[in-house]
C-alpha cells in the first residue's frame, strides 16, 4: 500500500512562500504572518495536502493584506546611543539614560526616574547587553502579577514564564504551556502588554488563529482588534 501523501516542508502558492508546520495538536488549518513578513502554514498532522492547498489559495488576498500591514513594522529604526540623555521606553514611558561611575558589572538600575548604566560598560560596548538583561529581569518580576488576573478571567493557566529574545515574535506558547514574551515587549504600554498576554493565553485552548481562537480573545478583551492595530504602530517605533 502506498503511503498517504503529506505536505512538504515548504510550499509556494502564486508569489507566496510558506513554511509548513504540522502538529498532532491542531484540528484546523491556519496561517501566521510573522513580524518579519515570513509566512507559516499550520496544519494538522495527516491533513489532506490538496484540501490544505485549496484552502490556502482561497486565503491569498487575506495574506496580501496582512503583508501590507507589516510594512510599518519593517520600517527602519534608529539605533540607540548609550550616552547620557538617550531615551529608553519601559511600560510605555520614556526614561533617560544616565551614565555613572559605578563598577562595569553593576546592573542597570531605574532610580529617581533615570536609568543608571555604568560608564565603563557603555564605553566597552556592553550597553545593549546590559539593557537587555535589565528588561528581562524587570519582565520576570513584573509580568507574573499581570498575567494572574487574565489567566483567572479566561480560566487558562500557563506553565512557566520566560522573557527572552524571540526574534520577530512578540510572544509564543512553548512546551508545557510555557508563556514566552520578548524582552522588548517590556517597552510597550501596559494595555498592549495585556493584549499580548491574552493572545498567548488563548493559545492554551486554541493552538491556531482560527475563529475559535479569536472568539476566545474577544471574550476576554472585546477591544482586542484596536489594541492589535496599536501594537503594530507602536512596535514600529521601538
Amino acid at each position: 500500500m502506498r503511503p498517504a501523501p503529506t505536505l512538504p516542508e515548504r510550499v509556494r502558492i502564486g508569489d507566496l512562500d510558506f513554511t509548513v508546520r504540522r502538529s498532532e495538536r491542531r484540528r484546523t488549518v491556519g496561517i501566521t504572518v510573522d513580524r518579519d513578513g515570513s509566512l507559516l502554514l499550520h496544519a494538522p498532522a495527516g491533513a489532506d495536502p490538496d484540501r490544505v492547498l485549496a484552502w490556502v489559495r482561497a486565503k491569498r488576498m487575506w495574506v496580501h493584506r496582512r503583508l501590507a500591514d507589516k510594512d510599518l513594522l519593517l520600517a527602519p529604526r534608529q539605533d540607540k546611543e548609550f550616552v547620557t540623555g538617550e531615551g529608553f521606553d519601559y511600560l510605555g514611558r520614556r526614561y533617560r539614560l544616565l551614565l555613572t561611575d559605578r563598577e562595569p558589572g553593576t546592573p542597570v538600575r531605574l532610580e529617581r526616574g533615570r536609568l543608571h548604566l555604568p560608564r565603563a560598560a557603555a564605553r566597552a560596548g556592553g550597553g545593549p547587553e546590559a539593557m537587555v538583561r535589565w528588561y528581562r529581569a524587570r519582565g520576570m518580576a513584573w509580568l507574573p502579577r499581570r498575567i494572574a488576573p487574565w489567566a483567572a478571567r479566561m480560566a487558562l493557566y500557563p506553565g512557566a514564564l520566560d522573557v527572552r529574545d524571540l526574534g520577530y515574535r512578540w510572544g509564543s506558547l512553548g512546551q508545557g504551556d510555557r508563556l514566552n514574551l520578548h524582552w522588548a515587549a517590556m517597552q510597550l504600554p501596559v494595555s498592549l502588554l495585556d493584549y499580548l498576554i491574552v493572545h498567548e493565553l488563548a493559545h492554551i485552548a486554541e493552538p491556531g488563529h482560527d475563529p475559535a481562537f479569536w472568539a476566545a480573545v474577544r471574550r476576554a478583551m472585546p477591544d482586542h482588534d484596536q489594541r492589535r492595530r496599536r501594537l503594530a504602530a507602536t512596535g514600529a517605533t521601538l
